[in-house]
């Protein structure tokens, strides 16, 4: 039989190699060049029409990929014969509202057995002609234009000749980073997005600070080298606090709150950030210079993993993975929402820095929790 297969990016490998198995029984097409303009659309619908089962790959990805179901609705339209195949854990109350949960084979990578239970289960559809199907009437079925991709959308925003507010940046920063981490478009097309982001006239500072951060982390080195070890001596801090955030920080606390031995304590330290790593508690929060109580025990763990977890009161509230470079942490939390930051860390405290118009905004004061 011909299957065809519709997937997300993200399950590329494990549909080649789900393709490669099926090789000796069946003939299997999949979409390897993912987003490559219209005619390569019209190849896919083509594909879709001549297949003799259709095989939709659901995933958290594919679950939100225009692409996805784009071909999904025009298969159904077309009466093909479908099999679903759930490669992620998703509550049947979040599939797409054309499946049924009745309808749809759990291929989980833990699943030993998913590979010739898939193939017996297909054995079955060949054998009883299931997938045979009128197509007379094809002709006029109304084809699916062309998905514009996220990327495009937001290409479009950023050439566009209008000027952009900071919230407005702020908001297509934050798409672009989603975007980044779902890995569905190439690393290389997502920097050209970002470089042309920061070479607009009216780019704000702070969300040009956090694009140099991102151009630092997966374009200046894709490969990058390990964290240096906390171990490895650095030049402490002059007098005069060179560092920016370091200044503001000190700055502000000496300010809004009774710690006034903040500079010379710091100053005698060294940032590092491979002191990163470890529980860090919070003592004190100020925001827009006023000291806001800390009413809740709040505890941040930053795992060895690049994984981290935020417990209040005793209670996980949120976690999720992280990244960081000598200048910014980035933390993407477990529903997509990402947050970029400032920061200090020495060997017992650690200082989270948010800006708004060039100001520090938000401080966050942690102090390594054992």
């Amino acid at each position: 039989m011909n299957l065809f297969f519709s997937y997300s990016r993200a399950q590329k490998e494990e549909v080649v190699d789900l393709v490669d198995f099926l090789s000796i029984y069946h003939t299997g097409w999949f979409d390897s060049k993912i987003g490559a303009g219209v005619e390569w659309w019209k190849e896919i619908l083509s594909q879709i029409r001549n297949c003799d089962v259709f095989v939709f790959v659901l995933s958290d990805d594919s679950n939100q990929s225009k692409a996805c179901k784009a071909e999904l609705d025009y298969a159904q339209r077309l009466g093909k014969y479908m099999v679903v195949l759930q490669m992620d854990t998703i509550d049947p109350a979040f599939f797409p509202s054309s499946l049924k949960a009745g309808n749809v084979t759990s291929y989980l990578a833990s699943e030993s057995s998913r590979k010739n239970r898939l193939l017996r289960s297909l054995k079955e559809i060949e054998d009883s002609k299931k997938y045979i199907w009128d197509d007379s009437e094809y002709d006029k079925i109304v084809e699916p234009p062309m998905p514009i991709s996220e990327l495009s959308a937001i290409l479009s925003e950023i050439e566009t000749g209008e000027e952009l507010s900071l919230d407005e940046q702020e908001k297509l920063l934050n798409r672009i980073e989603r975007l980044l981490a779902k890995k569905e478009e190439k690393l290389e097309n997502i920097i050209r997005a970002l470089e042309l982001f920061l070479n607009r006239d009216d780019i704000n500072h702070i969300v040009g600070k956090k694009i140099d951060a991102m151009l630092l982390l997966f374009k200046l080195d894709p490969d990058p080298d390990p964290v240096p070890d906390p171990g490895i001596d650095s030049k402490p801090l002059d007098n005069e606090f060179p560092n920016l955030v370091l200044r503001d920080v000190v700055s502000i606390i000496e300010q809004f709150t009774e710690d006034k031995n903040i500079g010379s304590r710091l100053r005698t330290q060294q940032h590092n950030p491979g002191f990163l790593f470890g529980s860090w508690r919070l003592v004190k929060y100020i925001q827009n210079g006023q000291n806001i109580p800390v009413r809740m025990q709040e505890i941040i763990i930053f795992n060895n993993n690049y994984s981290f977890q935020l417990i209040q009161n005793n209670l996980q509230t949120n976690y999720g993975s992280f990244m960081f470079n000598q200048e910014f942490l980035t933390i993407t939390f477990w529903n997509g929402m990402i947050d970029t930051r400032s920061y200090q860390c020495f060997q017992t405290e650690l200082y989270l820095v948010q800006y708004m118009n060039n100001v520090a905004f938000n401080v966050y004061c942690y102090t390594r929790s054992f």
